[in-house]
């Protein structure tokens, strides 16, 4: 991974970060255990916890979210498809959107992370052939009992290079269906000030064999990071004759969209 030292840090740098860190771990206690208690009053106003906590993560990591386009404001289920750079899109996506995210069951199981994500409504996915078939309905199931749903069809995280190849599997479910669908873009646009590059992609990009704490602890060391979100044309799954085709017309909008802004990147 390239190392960046774009910003000296000094001491009172140091002192301030340490004191963020105090303030992030004492207000996620009091959202863990504020959610906890609202989960059998207020499921709504349970998942806002979680809403905030994302917030929180962005403070804390100075992560800075621009948003363009307009989200469905429509107060029903809504399936939301996004391109998948890092474990970072989760606070950044789930700063903005109330919904439940779609993860391999692998996560379940990561010191720490794998708490925050089951405390967070996480839906998790498991591989093993013998839940096939639960695996296919379990967006379907979650979007009738009113949840939105977040998911990155890629699978796993790319470089940032391109979007890679959607799996249509989990989409199964919802072919000819009335269901709402809004496709999204994540680009991440610079990280201290600097344009973010092919070299510096792996900074944010988290992917194939990297380790993940390095990962972490370099991240935590930047100064600020800017990202775009963009929220693309709604469309409706009955629109389409099979899900191959869905998975391949969202595929395209998404990465179209995502390509336009990586060439405007470079002619700046």
């Amino acid at each position: 991974m390239p190392k960046i030292n774009f910003v000296k840090i000094n001491f009172v740098d140091k002192i301030n970060f340490y004191f963020k860190i105090l303030i992030f771990v004492f207000f996620t206690f009091i959202l863990i255990l504020t959610k906890t208690l609202l989960q059998f009053s207020s499921k709504k106003l349970s998942q806002k916890m979680v809403q905030i906590f994302h917030k929180l993560l962005l403070w804390l990591v100075n992560i800075n979210v621009e948003v363009n386009g307009k989200k469905i404001e429509k107060k029903i289920p809504t399936l939301y498809v996004s391109n998948h750079l890092s474990y970072i899109d989760i606070p950044v996506l789930g700063s903005i959107l109330d919904g439940k995210f779609v993860a391999k069951n692998e996560i379940s199981s990561w010191p720490l992370i794998g708490y925050l994500s089951k405390i967070g409504n996480t839906v998790f996915i498991d591989r093993n052939l013998n839940f096939l078939k639960k695996n296919k309905s379990i967006i379907f199931d979650n979007l009738s009992k009113g949840y939105n749903i977040i998911l990155f069809p890629e699978g796993t995280t790319s470089d940032g290079i391109r979007v890679l190849r959607f799996k249509s599997s989990l989409l199964s479910s919802i072919q000819q269906k009335n269901i709402l669908i809004q496709p999204i873009v994540i680009k991440y646009k610079s990280i201290n000030g600097m344009p973010l590059n092919r070299w510096l992609k792996p900074i944010i990009a988290w992917y194939g064999d990297m380790a993940l704490k390095p990962h972490i602890i370099n991240l935590l060391k930047l100064f600020s990071i800017k990202v775009k979100i963009t929220f693309l044309t709604p469309v409706n799954s009955r629109e389409f004759t099979n899900r191959k085709d869905m998975t391949s017309f969202l595929h395209h909008v998404i990465d179209s969209s995502y390509s336009d802004e990586l060439n405007k990147s470079l002619l700046k």
